[in-house]
């Protein structure tokens, strides 16, 4: 019903102030026009203003040349210093006399009727403009309040997430390691599809508790979620190297494996073998060179320490760690492995 009244008002108010304005201007045109009597004729010329010829008096003859009228040999009266006959240019005669003062009458009466019509239209502008200005002022601002107030809110409810999240690392930090997994499960269930705290659920699982089987079903719940490629490629490694190194379930791992490279695009077979499994650096090697010479690149997964020596082993010297999950990649120009 607000948006309704608004569809309405709006073009309402803008229209009427519109059409209040080509009014006043129209009036206003007319009112210059006839206050300097404009030709509409011929734009930029004036209207000759013609005196009115007075019409005679009733009963008394025109003044003519006295010239004329004058016989000669006849002797003339004597001037006489008697006023002139005064014309009463304000009174019409009941016969038909001058009609000055009616045109006079009517011009003004018609003056005051445009500027009487100029004030209204003005008027009208001037309610519409201001109605307008006044119902979008307190829409912009009702408008602005809402996204303020909305933005407070959920300001504190990030404020809320947040320090419920630190909560539990403050616990974490204390040592109490299953309180904190508990903090974190209620998060989870108040954000659900939080990624980062299952995944703290499962390194505090791994690293601080060494529940590698618990890790394992975090790191399976998390496959289940909607991730980007990137996370879940992460995720379903580090599960590959909790079965294959933490819990002995190679077979889980194997087809885990292949999920990852399906879901990579990757067309090179994959294997399985004891050999990398606290293996020395020229062990690897030794695996490594078995693989045909037609396969460009090779993906060889393990375990720490193998790993970080045996990348720097390859680089030529350096202390390097292999977290979990990291990924190195060698370049060779070699022609067979």
């Amino acid at each position: 019903m607000y948006l309704l009244s608004r569809i309405i008002l709006y073009p309402l108010c803008l229209g009427f102030g519109i059409w209040c304005a080509t009014q006043f201007k129209d009036a206003f045109e007319g009112s210059e026009i006839r206050k300097y009597r404009i030709d509409t004729d011929n734009p930029g010329e004036l209207t000759e203003n013609k005196p009115v010829e007075e019409e005679p008096e009733y009963g008394v003859d025109e003044p003519g040349d006295p010239s004329e009228n004058e016989e000669p040999d006849v002797a003339t009266s004597p001037e006489t210093n008697a006023p002139p006959a005064k014309v009463n240019d304000g009174v019409a005669f009941e016969d038909g006399g001058t009609n000055e003062i009616t045109v006079a009458e009517s011009e003004d009466e018609t003056d005051e009727d445009a500027g009487d019509g100029m004030m209204t239209y003005f008027a009208g502008m001037l309610v519409s403009l201001l109605t307008f200005a006044f119902l979008g002022a307190r829409d912009v601002g009702q408008l602005t309040g809402n996204r303020v107030a909305k933005g407070f809110y959920d300001k504190s409810a990030r404020s809320e997430k947040a320090d419920l999240y630190e909560e539990a690392e403050q616990l974490w930090a204390d040592g109490a390691f299953v309180e904190c997994i508990d903090k974190l499960r209620e998060y989870n269930s108040l954000y659900p599809g939080e990624y980062h705290a299952h995944k703290r659920i499962a390194e505090v699982y791994e690293n601080d508790l060494a529940s590698y089987r618990a890790a394992a079903m975090e790191y399976e719940e998390i496959l289940q979620m909607d991730l980007q490629p990137k996370r879940w490629g992460w995720a379903a490694i580090h599960l590959c190297n909790l079965y294959s190194g933490k819990l002995g379930e190679t077979e889980k791992a194997l087809e885990l494996l292949r999920r990852v490279a399906e879901a990579g695009g990757w067309t090179g077979p994959a294997r399985v073998t004891d050999a990398l499994y606290e293996a020395s650096p020229e062990a690897v090697l030794r695996e490594i060179r078995s693989e045909p010479d037609d396969a460009d690149t090779i993906v060889v997964v393990g375990h720490q320490p193998t790993w970080g020596a045996l990348v720097s082993l390859l680089i030529g010297g350096g202390r390097i760690e292999m977290k979990t999950a990291a990924v190195a990649r060698i370049d060779f120009e070699v022609g067979s492995w």
